[in-house]
């Protein structure tokens, strides 16, 4: 794991206190749509049980947040037991917008990765090397490796690896960090796997430890109408995160007749499960894409896709959002392909994308290639901006920057199909559609809609 990411791991990092007592450890957790809680705590049951006056700690812009822990959740199988299912939640009605959201690992699903790549580390708050005036330097990091899981008891077995733990007195060394969050990576990607629980048996010298599993974490949020981390995979339909964006950038522009009927047209669509629509034929990604196939995670998609919706409810209020399709005669299929394009040399944010890179890398995707109907128009999303000329393109020029990216050399295209396969008529950029709705005059949109395709595509 590198060190940017081990210091973006400390911003979740968590210290639960009762009077001048350190209790131990916790994680952070800020949910997509936070429809409960603003923010939760996950922390070991045995952290905070029987404690009264429990207080948060984290550190937020260099300074220490501290706020009480009103509300606590124990797992019902900890209370009854008191050995396994060590988990406890603690709901925070604290607005961070600024904290990023982490996945939480359904292990079923991630476990063959993890068992690739087993390192995991946690950060947490030892007793020893605590300095009062300090929350920041009172943290620290253990480094462990994956071992093993125990699906009946909900349990993860770990070993740390970090050669600076005293030998001689490993249990001393250990207290605090209980109830840390256990991250790894996977893809790329942080990944909460567990919170810590302690060492395996009454001592840690073997290295041997032990936490609860994300699984169970999940599980225990849903029992509890606690918002619930969502599974790798699964398809959040619920465009409701991406409605403040919408209103950001449309509905803040809008005169007071399209103010009003587009109002109404979002509530309608906000209502809709979109599932179908995003695992539909209409929406694909092609690399490069951070998310890759769980593209339809990422707030940019979500939000042009809220943005699609609507722009083509207004051009055709029957469209069916499945398969939709547009012109005089309802003719032409459409579909939203989000990419940051292949061939970018400079990868930084600021600099802007071409046609040629989202081309390359369309051209690449052959599944995709070959999904796409002929004479097709392409909406494509981006995270990053393209140039103001490089928005559009009608198919003459598409043939022109096929070409240019065939004589690239290693290119990886087969120049034997590459003209043959299915070919767009039209792309455009998301931008256009953002600036065709700032426009208003909807009511004009459909017959505007249609000549700027129609001229796009000479």
């Amino acid at each position: 794991m590198m060190k940017e990411q081990i210091e973006e791991l400390k911003r979740y990092a968590v210290r639960l206190k009762s009077g001048n007592n350190n209790l131990g450890s916790g994680v952070l957790w800020k949910p997509k749509l936070c429809q409960k809680h603003k923010l939760y705590v996950f922390t070991a049951a045995h952290v905070i049980k029987n404690h009264e006056d429990i207080r948060v700690e984290f550190e937020r812009d260099g300074k220490t947040v501290e706020l009480p822990a009103d509300e606590f959740i124990i797992s019902n199988q900890y209370q009854k037991e008191g050995e396994w299912w060590d988990v406890a939640i603690i709901p925070i009605d604290y607005n961070y917008q600024e904290l990023p959201r982490y996945r939480v690992a359904e292990l079923s699903y991630d476990l063959n990765k993890i068992l690739k790549n087993p390192q995991l580390i946690m950060v947490g708050f030892p007793q020893e090397g605590y300095i009062d005036k300090s929350f920041r330097l009172s943290m620290d990091t253990l480094e462990c490796e994956y071992e093993d899981v125990d699906k009946s008891i909900e349990t993860i077995k770990y070993k740390f690896v970090v050669p600076n733990i005293d030998n001689s007195d490993k249990n001393l060394e250990l207290g605090g960090f209980s109830g840390a969050g256990i991250f790894t990576q996977i893809d790329s990607e942080i990944v909460l796997l567990g919170i810590h629980k302690g060492a395996l048996g009454e001592n840690a010298a073997r290295g041997n430890l032990l936490g609860a599993t994300a699984d169970f974490i999940r599980k225990m949020c849903h029992e509890n109408n606690c918002d619930t981390p969502e599974k790798p995979g699964e398809v959040n339909g619920n465009l409701l995160d991406r409605k403040q964006f919408f209103i950001d950038e449309i509905l803040s522009d809008l005169e007071e007749d399209d103010y009003e009927k587009v109002s109404i047209l979002l509530g309608d669509i906000l209502k809709q499960d979109m599932v179908e629509m995003i695992s539909s034929a209409f929406c694909y990604y092609c690399e490069e894409c951070e998310y890759k196939t769980n593209y339809h995670r990422c707030i940019y998609f979500r939000g042009f896709l809220l943005i699609l919706a609507v722009f083509l409810k207004i051009v055709d209020e029957d469209t069916n959002l499945l398969s939709p399709r547009i012109g005089k005669m309802n003719e032409i299929p459409i579909y939203f392909v989000c990419s940051e394009g292949k061939g970018v040399a400079n990868k930084d944010q600021q600099t802007q994308l071409k046609l040629s890179h989202f081309i390359y890398a369309l051209k690449l995707e052959r599944d995709l290639s070959y999904k796409l109907e002929d004479g097709c128009i392409i909406v494509w999303g981006s995270e990053r901006t393209p140039r103001d000329n490089q928005r559009k393109c009608g198919y003459s020029e598409y043939k022109n920057v096929l070409r240019d990216i065939t004589h690239i050399p290693g290119n990886g295209l087969d120049i034997t199909c590459v003209f043959s396969e299915p070919k767009p008529t039209v792309i455009i950029h998301i931008n256009e559609i953002i600036n065709m709705l700032r426009e208003g005059k909807l009511n004009q949109l459909k017959e505007n809609f249609d000549k700027y395709i129609e001229e796009l595509g000479k």
